[in-house]
């Protein structure tokens, strides 16, 4: 199971982390509510960063940018 790392304030990181924990092994670490909270998967031994977003962002908008990014990152690192 692919392992990601949620970086976001408290509310935000409960929320988040129900969603993607069907999918993902998920990690979790608490900023501040002003702080840029990003999403980070382990793809082939490094962590990168997936999607950077706001605290104050829309739930449906993170995960979008998060399906979309994955995607296209994961895509591009089986790839030399």
């Amino acid at each position: 199971m692919q392992k990601i790392l949620i970086i976001a304030s408290d509310p935000l990181i409960t929320q988040l982390e129900e969603k993607l924990r069907i999918r993902f092994d998920v990690e979790t670490m608490s900023v501040s509510q002003s702080g840029i909270c990003e999403i980070r998967a382990n793809l082939k031994r490094n962590w990168i960063t997936i999607c950077r977003f706001s605290a104050t962002e829309n739930l449906r908008d993170i995960l979008t940018m998060f399906d979309v990014n994955y995607e296209l990152k994961s895509r591009s690192s089986q790839y030399p």
